[in-house]
């Protein structure tokens, strides 16, 4: 009787146990093979890593394709540099070898040498007319560019433009690309952080490297780099990148280019940086169409403000602005009224976040547009209107006084600026005319007189008195003594005192 109750009891839940499965659907065990097949519902998310089940990895794919659109820069700059033998200087010391030779030996002067200084990059061709985008550090100052391609294959190249303030250039070879051989062009506002990237380029000579890794952040700023460009608003990633990647491309897991490599942190591992794509497409349309780059600029140096800062400047908990630490003379910011610690918080109606945003958006305004600020003066708000200038004007203007340097260069040996408001800071000038001394020539008749950061403000010839407040009044002064050898005086001041040095040729 027993026996049969608990056949009874079993055959029971026997039953309940196929009611239950006639029920319910179960799914299907899936193994991680059959996940990786194509057409498998189980394989989202994995394709982004496997490709069609050939064997190879997505980055793998991504290599064969792009690779035709690297190429390797190598770049050539000759400079000439003085250059005098220890043993001239050895001999013309010791009166033994006058006694020796009989007559006394004359001074060495010297010598001139020329030598040829090679650098390498890399870069992408991104227009099938031969246009190569890359970075301003890899081909500036270069007299010659020499393009390795995918092939083999050198090309001389010429540069189209250059932008030292984001490291961008744009250089051209003259060659007809397939579209398929051509670098695509991403959008780097896509990206999140821990997205798949790879990085393609010559680091250390090493043509066509390979490297993998993620986005570790976005939107980097005040990475303190050596020459590093002014705007910066980088792609951190940990893929590798080495001196000789610069200029390559950082690309998505769609073989993109979002990114272009351009620094590493040298003394960290897995921390490298590039340049988004958004911002290096309209820097190289600029530099194709004009080969320079315009931007807008206010004539202040702003500076970041930190939490206690704010108290004593009397910005709300919620305020965020840029302290006006200097206003430049004769620039937008002075002519439109902005002062010495003014707190700008908002600049055509948008609030500022920070001095990197700051400096972006205000850089992105065409020249010469009218701008609403508005800042805290003491406490009070104020609506200030500004016309921007153009920030390019600086730069040709700075190229203009170069021109002026190194014609007075030949005749003085000296190297000179006119006096900006960078250098009064630096060497703790308070005056604002005259000519700033840079450099001095070891072969120069005023080297050991004159000193770097010496200002030079009268030159006195024939007892004609030239007063010096920029280097076309220097250039007039030094013509006068071309084929004299009359003596002259050059007065300048130092540390704030007055001085001057009798020179005779």
């Amino acid at each position: 009787m027993k026996m049969l109750k608990n056949l009874l009891v079993a055959g029971v839940f026997l039953l309940l146990g196929v009611l239950l499965t006639a029920k319910f659907e179960f799914t299907d065990k899936v193994s991680a093979q059959d996940a990786l097949k194509p057409g498998s519902n189980s394989n989202k998310g994995l394709l982004d890593i496997y490709d069609s089940g050939d064997g190879h990895s997505r980055f793998a794919v991504i290599a064969k394709e792009v690779m035709p659109a690297v190429v390797n820069i190598k770049t050539e700059r000759s400079f000439e540099y003085n250059f005098t033998s220890p043993f001239d200087r050895f001999f013309e010391s010791d009166p033994f070898f006058d006694n020796f030779f009989g007559t006394p030996r004359q001074q060495q002067q010297p010598k001139t040498r020329k030598q040829i200084q090679k650098g390498e990059g890399s870069g992408f061709i991104y227009t099938t007319d031969g246009y190569i985008m890359t970075n301003n550090h890899v081909v500036e100052k270069a007299d010659k560019i020499t393009v390795r391609l995918n092939s083999g294959e050198e090309l001389e190249a010429k540069i189209i433009g250059t932008d030292p303030e984001t490291d961008l250039a744009v250089i051209k070879i003259e060659k007809i690309f397939e579209e398929k051989n051509i670098a695509r062009l991403g959008d780097s506002e896509d990206l999140w952080v821990g997205d798949w990237v790879v990085a393609i380029g010559s680091p250390y000579s090493l043509e066509k490297t390979v490297t993998v890794g993620v986005v570790s952040a976005k939107d980097r700023a005040g990475i303190g780099l050596q020459n590093g460009p002014v705007f910066q608003d980088f792609i951190q990633t940990d893929a590798a990148i080495n001196p000789g990647n610069s200029g390559g491309p950082l690309l998505n897991i769609k073989g993109e280019v979002v990114g272009i490599n351009a620094a590493v942190n040298a003394v960290a591992q897995g921390i490298g940086f590039a340049i988004p794509v958004n911002m290096a497409k309209k820097i190289s349309e600029n530099l194709r169409t004009d080969g320079k780059v315009k931007r807008a600029y206010l004539g202040i140096m702003p500076k970041a403000i930190d939490q206690v800062e704010k108290q004593v400047l009397g910005l709300k908990e919620d305020q965020e602005g840029v302290l006006v630490a200097t206003v430049e003379k004769g620039t937008p910011a002075e002519e439109s009224g902005i002062k010495a610690d003014d707190v700008i918080i908002e600049m055509d109606g948008k609030k500022i976040k920070n001095l990197e945003q700051f400096r972006f958006d205000l850089a992105a305004y065409t020249p010469g547009k009218k701008i609403d600020f508005k800042v805290i003066r003491q406490g009070k708000e104020k609506n200030i209107t500004v016309k921007l200038g153009d920030r390019s004007s600086l730069a040709d203007s700075d190229q203009k006084d170069e021109k002026s340097v190194k014609e007075s260069e030949d005749l003085l040996g000296l190297k000179v600026q006119n006096l900006t408001d960078e250098y009064k800071k630096k060497f703790n000038i308070s005056i604002d005319n005259g000519v700033i001394v840079t450099d001095i020539d070891d072969k120069s008749v005023l080297f050991g007189k004159l000193q770097v950061g010496d200002v030079i403000d009268k030159v006195i010839v024939s007892g004609e008195h030239f007063e010096i407040a920029k280097v076309d009044d220097l250039k007039k002064a030094v013509s006068k003594l071309k084929g004299k050898k009359d003596n002259y005086i050059v007065k300048f001041i130092r540390n704030g005192a007055k001085d001057y040095v009798l020179v005779k040729p």
